[in-house]
């Protein structure tokens, strides 16, 4: 791994360490029967994980959960929403075992996403005098979705040296519509835990089952596609070069 990466991973967990420490100085759960149940949801819905095409990384729905806690919970639980998502996710069921590094760097980066999204959907409408759930769902979605495939990103283009600008596209257009429909879900199940509807809740997490299974033969569907394509092409130019001879 080139030094650049390793510095910059070291960067965003001792940022990351940082808020762990406000997390641990700060704790203040203020419905502990709630979270754990939030919280156990989040854990199951981490281990449906999706690999992206041309990426060794994979995508959950834990992020539903985690804006969920961004709206309804304290920074600290909704932080280690985060944190324990990424964790799952990172060792739960994996093709190879995962480098140290690269599970460090999992529940760093989210770790850092969470509380951002939080700071920023609690601040930003605070400042301009609105106090709405969904400007707060809203901003936290997006700062969270820009922010995570960003960080993601740039250590993707940092160890492979390549250029961000290539990679982060990329990235972005295979988990922008998971992000959105897992956005309007966490809006959802948000509403439905102000109204201490715990049924409705619950009913989340079959929902995520199928936005999980759809997205995963979405993505097989497109690689596919992909290579029945390129074959065509590559008898093409074979055909060419034979009859060039």
């Amino acid at each position: 791994m080139p030094t650049l990466a390793k510095a910059y991973i070291a960067t965003i967990a001792a940022v990351a360490a940082v808020v762990l420490v406000v997390v641990a100085a700060r704790w203040n759960p203020e419905s502990l029967g709630h979270f754990v149940l939030l919280f156990t949801l989040a854990m199951l819905a981490s281990a449906m994980k999706i690999r992206l095409p041309g990426f060794e990384t994979t995508i959950s729905a834990n992020f539903v959960f985690i804006l969920t806690g961004v709206a309804l919970f304290s920074f600290g639980e909704t932080v280690l929403i985060g944190l324990g998502g990424a964790l799952v996710q990172s060792l739960w069921k994996t093709q190879r075992r995962p480098k140290p590094v690269q599970v460090l760097f999992n529940a760093a980066c989210l770790t850092v996403c969470t509380a951002v999204a939080f700071w920023a959907s609690h601040s930003v409408p605070a400042m301009l005098g609105l106090h709405s759930v969904a400007a707060m769902m809203v901003l936290g979605a997006g700062v969270y979705v820009a922010l995570n495939t960003g960080l993601v990103s740039l250590v993707i283009a940092l160890d492979e040296q390549s250029s961000l600008k290539h990679v982060w596209p990329s990235c972005y257009e295979w988990t922008f519509p998971y992000f959105l429909v897992g956005s309007a879900i966490a809006g959802l199940a948000s509403a439905a835990e102000h109204g201490t509807n715990l049924g409705m809740t619950l009913l989340v997490v079959p929902v995520l089952y199928f936005l999980h299974v759809y997205y995963r033969m979405h993505i097989i569907r497109a690689v596919l596609g992909s290579l029945s394509s390129v074959k065509p092409e590559n008898e093409a130019v074979l055909s060419g070069a034979t009859q060039g001879r």
